[in-house]
């Protein structure tokens, strides 16, 4: 078995090569379409996001205040790209990306913030495949971050259970679990699902708390996305 930084970069590597191919069938019209999981983007946008973060943070280029506002300025940087040289720039990355996986901090959030973002460009042109997922290294992954804001708030885990498989937060008992598959709980985690919605998912124990913290790592859609 791989070690996990080389699971890490494999399962974006495998990520990219789906985007990539996803954007090679898009028409220009797609391209000038509306995310609506991200909705200050258009889909374009939306590519030049996921080049120009680790774009950025490789050549040590760190948000210097609010990070959505950096995140907004790498993307109007590129806003007039061809998808062409974006999808090459990307493909150039590979240190950077590495480096970025395996280093200090929260390097893996790179790889969830592409795997959601895979899902959000789906939704946006009518694509989806939720089949598509590195379920054995994005679950566990995404499902992490949210350890030690739960451990600061007092609260147990959050658990997924699915197909007699169970993924949880952290080392502790469950507090909010999730009976879903692993794509729902992902989709469900990143704050692609109304508050409504969280309440109504098959789950066990008190979903309100939960809330408050999902809300707080990306502020939950006020609007349901209608996903498939």
């Amino acid at each position: 078995m791989s070690d996990p930084p080389n699971e890490l970069f494999d399962a974006y590597s495998t990520t990219r090569a789906r985007i990539t191919l996803l954007t090679e069938s898009l028409s220009p019209a797609d391209l000038t379409g509306a995310v609506p999981a991200c909705p200050l983007w258009t889909v374009q946008d939306l590519i030049a996001h996921v080049v120009s973060m680790p774009a950025a943070i490789g050549n040590g280029e760190l948000p210097p205040g609010a990070t959505g506002e950096w995140l907004q300025s790498l993307v109007e940087a590129r806003r007039d790209q061809d998808v062409g040289e974006l999808t090459e720039e990307w493909l150039s990355l590979d240190s950077a990306i590495a480096s970025i996986l395996n280093g200090p901090g929260p390097g893996e959030l790179l790889f969830v913030d592409l795997a959601v973002h895979e899902h959000d460009l789906r939704g946006a042109v009518g694509a989806p495949d939720h089949g598509e997922l590195e379920v054995e290294v994005m679950l566990p992954t995404t499902l992490a971050a949210f350890a030690a804001p739960l451990r600061n708030a007092g609260l147990g885990a959050i658990e997924v259970r699915h197909d007699g498989r169970i993924w949880r937060s952290h080392d502790s008992e469950s507090g909010w679990t999730l009976e879903v598959t692993p794509w729902e709980a992902v989709r469900a985690v990143n704050s692609r699902r109304t508050p409504d919605e969280l309440r109504d998912l098959p789950h066990g124990g008190d979903v309100e708390p939960y809330l408050t913290i999902l809300d707080d790592h990306l502020p939950l859609p006020t609007t349901s996305l209608h996903e498939p």
